[in-house]
């Protein structure tokens, strides 16, 4: 019964944690994925496809479906390694910066004001439990009790 009321408070203040008053404001024309992989360009400045699929998860494929689409849209650039021709490095444009820049300060103002209403403890406890929280989401050895177990597909070599 108190898991349901801690769904139900979760599902009810959704949009305040992850749609908040000012990302409406932002133009934000590209998706969480789109979003996701212009985070990663712009924290490194310059990747490769292969980061950028490792990093939203997703085939390299879809990977490259993606990054056409902000090519196109002008958030992101691809230039050839003046080292080795055959990698392509991905990089933000003025306009992809100018977005990132955007995100960036709209999420700062977003913490300010959560950072306003706690004490520096609290933002402490807050801080640590948010670091166990992710810890928890990250570890694929937890699987849930009433969920079914993996199947195993074992690889045999063919002579």
């Amino acid at each position: 019964m108190e898991q349901e009321k801690i769904i139900d408070l979760v599902l009810d203040n959704l949009r305040k944690v992850f749609y908040p008053e000012e990302w409406i404001q932002l133009d934000l024309s590209v998706s969480k994925t789109e979003l996701l992989a212009m985070l990663i360009v712009d924290r490194h400045g310059e990747v490769i496809m292969s980061q950028i699929s490792d990093y939203i998860n997703a085939p390299l494929s879809t990977t490259t479906g993606l990054v056409n689409r902000l090519v196109k849209n002008g958030y992101l650039q691809r230039e050839r390694s003046d080292e080795d021709r055959r990698i392509v490095a991905i990089r933000l444009t003025d306009k992809g910066k100018s977005m990132m820049t955007e995100v960036k300060e709209s999420i700062g103002s977003y913490l300010e004001r959560i950072n306003a209403v706690l004490s520096a403890e609290e933002r402490q406890a807050l801080f640590q439990i948010f670091m166990k929280i992710m810890e928890a989401l990250s570890r694929k050895d937890i699987v849930a009790e009433d969920s079914p177990s993996e199947q195993v597909i074992r690889k045999i070599p063919i002579e």
